[in-house]
């Protein structure tokens, strides 16, 4: 008798070990299969992202070279009744060693769109970076970017704070309803035609009525107010076409609109193409 109850708690203790180790390898599946969806909370702890850290987009593809899939986030903190968000990172858990990495720059925040994050070939190793926009909603209307490389599962920023700055150019008004212009970056110079604005500049006392000039006035850049890829080449590496605007007197009196193509080479965004405009009627 006692040897059948031995029998029975021993088949017992063993299906219990059977289900628990079932168990435990089906929790390690699941983990290892994570899925992210947009709008949830991001909670891997060892990227120290806060509480209130949430997926603000999130995509499947390689980014680190090795063929096999990364899971792709941009991960921002934000009050889920708005679209603003801080501390916006991109996240990206290889696809082979589920290790985590991450990149962003100081400062980098804004509002986002349904999709902020393009995937593509910036820097022509043929591996695919990530690029994320966000707008900054002032009056200006600039927007913030990023691109980040994370080639063999090392972040690294290729487009940051300094370079949203743009195509860098100062100047000044003349005599003639005119603004002598220096594009900085080139060391090139060309002239604004600013007498669409004659009258009201006229009624403000910066120029006399023959265009003689009052009061010294400096016009200034503003940073991308538009920045999107373009492959011109279809050869799968893409460059960046640019608009920046040139401001007045005021902050709605556009002078004129910049419009670049930058291309990345040797560690560095290089000016393909620049173009300006000049009103004719405003």
């Amino acid at each position: 008798m006692k040897k059948r109850n031995w029998l029975k708690i021993s088949s017992a203790l063993l299906l219990s070990s059977f289900l628990a180790f079932g168990s435990f390898h089906a929790l390690q599946a699941k983990a290892a299969s994570n899925t992210f969806k947009v709008g949830e909370k991001f909670t891997v702890s060892e990227l120290n992202m806060g509480d209130t850290a949430y997926i603000l987009d999130y995509k499947e593809v390689d980014v680190t070279g090795d063929t096999i899939k990364d899971k792709v986030m941009l991960v921002g903190t934000h009050d889920v009744s708005q679209i603003f968000a801080d501390n916006l990172n991109i996240v990206v858990q290889d696809g082979k060693t589920k290790k985590y990495s991450k990149a962003t720059y100081e400062g980098f925040c804004g509002y986002i769109d349904d999709t902020p994050l393009f995937i593509g070939d910036f820097t022509g190793d043929k591996i695919k970076d990530v690029m994320v926009e966000a707008a900054t909603g002032g009056s200006g209307g600039f927007t913030n970017y990023i691109i980040a490389s994370f080639k063999d599962n090392k972040p690294a920023v290729v487009f940051d704070e300094k370079d949203n700055e743009g195509i860098k150019i100062e100047g000044k008004y003349i005599d003639g309803f005119k603004a002598d212009m220096t594009i900085k970056n080139m060391n090139k110079k060309f002239l604004l035609d600013l007498s669409v604005n004659k009258d009201k500049y006229i009624e403000l006392g910066i120029y006399d009525q023959s265009g003689k000039l009052l009061e010294e006035t400096a016009p200034y850049m503003g940073p991308f107010s538009f920045l999107e890829p373009r492959d011109y080449n279809c050869d799968g590496v893409y460059d960046l076409k640019g608009s920046q605007r040139i401001v007045g007197v005021w902050n709605a009196d556009t002078l004129s609109f910049i419009d670049s193509i930058l291309k990345y080479e040797n560690g560095d965004w290089k000016i393909e193409e620049l173009q300006y405009s000049n009103y004719l009627i405003k």
